[in-house]
């Protein structure tokens, strides 16, 4: 039996596809263990969404090809984006590697471990269901992908070259999915696909989102259901209001807003709908609630952006009052349509800059809406227990991402907190907060 070492980069789509991994390689008698330097075989599974993942991709097989040279591994296999991205001469590029994976059909991994220099090139962007997946994270929360590929074909985003048109998953493979997790202790569903709002429309000839979410509401033991990755363009208001008249569902909305210059927008394929567009769309959001949480990625420094075009950025973030907010530098990805835009382009220094700006406007908006919680008690998900502290998050904080609620321990809540286990819902009364996150005491 051969103990198999698996390493995940990227995002969470790819982690599922590394515990779809896992899981075959286990049915198939090999043992998964956590240490590499006692792994007879070495999976690296891959990210090459932008640069500096293909940069942490390229430096993890080199790492790993160590543990060949001068350790017990006999085999080294890339899996993933990087290796469906470059499937043509991956293996010439990268001599330290035995055999490679793209992403369509994971059971190649069997191919993979067993025959010197296999590599599948196969163009299947048929959704395959797996049925199994070693759970890599922790018992409580679990990410659930709904849809995989995208029909968006942003200028700038390699994704749709990668992962293929967009194709959804059965409503009920779903919902058995999720019957499984909430049957072994999992309290918290993340819905994830590269856009979650486009859900269904495949299948069902419709956006199928809220049926998807009604559907999945009514599984026991699952008390939290979070949506990740929102086109704006496509949030429909019946998506909007099924976020908060469906039981379980969050009032959390991850929309990629990418920027708010219509010209930019134009030029990113994203519509060009722009600023007043997105805050009409937030303003609906909020009429709900207003504690509703907006998280947003924006980029800085494409091409043509202009000092007027980045102040209407800074100014809808502070304006709009965005809570969180990713910034990524522009980064020039092979084969885009964004390479044939014939505008300045921005200098590495400069978009760095932009970044760090929009970061700064970012963090300050941050702490001013995290306020609004002092005085309210609120839901907790306990994820860490420390000696003095319980440390969790709320509704309002998606895994990983997001900030974190500090419940901290003291004369009159210590022997409720000595009680209170990891993966519990707890209640708490917020008295501070700082940039990201909020601290409180145990509701008693």
């Amino acid at each position: 039996m051969h103990n198999i070492y698996l390493q995940n980069l990227g995002c969470e789509k790819n982690t599922v596809d590394g515990e779809h991994i896992l899981s075959i390689v286990k049915n198939k008698g090999y043992n998964i263990i956590d240490n590499p330097e006692e792994a007879d075989i070495i999976i690296i599974n891959t990210c090459a969404f932008i640069e500096d993942s293909k940069k942490e991709s390229i430096d993890s097989i080199f790492d790993h090809s160590i543990y060949k040279k001068y350790g017990k591994c006999k085999r080294l296999i890339v899996s993933g984006c990087m290796s469906e991205r470059y499937k043509e001469n991956f293996l010439e590029m990268f001599k330290e590697v035995d055999s490679a994976i793209g992403i369509h059909n994971l059971d190649n991994i069997l191919d993979a471990i067993e025959k010197d220099g296999f590599h599948d090139a196969s163009e299947n962007t048929i959704y395959r269901e797996y049925s199994g997946r070693i759970n890599t994270g922790n018992s409580y929360s679990a990410y659930i992908r709904i849809s995989d590929g995208c029909h968006a074909n942003c200028s700038f985003c390699a994704i749709p070259k990668i992962r293929g048109k967009h194709r959804s998953r059965k409503i009920e493979d779903i919902a058995k999915e999720v019957q499984n997790y909430a049957q072994n202790g999992v309290k918290e569903i993340n819905l994830i696909a590269q856009e979650t709002t486009y859900y269904g429309y495949d299948l069902y000839n419709k956006l199928a989102l809220p049926d998807l979410l009604e559907n999945l509401s009514k599984i026991n033991g699952i008390e939290w259901i979070r949506v990740l990755y929102q086109n704006p363009v496509i949030l429909t208001d019946k998506i909007i209001e099924s976020f908060f008249k469906i039981d379980k569902v969050l009032p959390y909305f991850d929309i990629p807003m990418q920027h708010v210059d219509k010209n930019i927008l134009k030029d990113m394929n994203r519509g060009g709908r722009g600023y007043k567009f997105y805050r009409n769309m937030i303003d609906k959001i909020r009429k709900f609630d207003d504690n509703a949480v907006i998280r947003s990625s924006f980029i800085v420094g494409f091409p043509g952006e202009t000092a007027e075009s980045f102040k209407k950025l800074l100014k809808f973030i502070k304006n709009a009052k965005i809570d969180r907010v990713g910034v990524f530098a522009y980064s020039e990805e092979d084969g885009t349509d964004a390479l044939l835009i014939n505008k300045p382009k921005i200098n590495n220094r400069r978009k760095l800059f932009l970044r760090e700006k929009l970061m700064k406007t970012a963090i300050e908006v941050s702490e001013e809406r995290l306020s609004r919680f002092i005085g309210k008690t609120i839901d907790v998900l306990v994820e860490k227990i420390e000696d003095d502290k319980i440390v969790g998050r709320s509704i309002y904080d998606a895994p990983e991402v997001d900030g974190y609620v500090e419940v901290y321990k003291n004369s009159d809540n210590m022997n409720n907190l000595n009680n209170i286990k990891i993966g519990e819902i707890i209640k708490a009364d917020i008295k501070h907060n700082t940039e990201y996150d909020l601290i409180g005491d145990l509701h008693i």
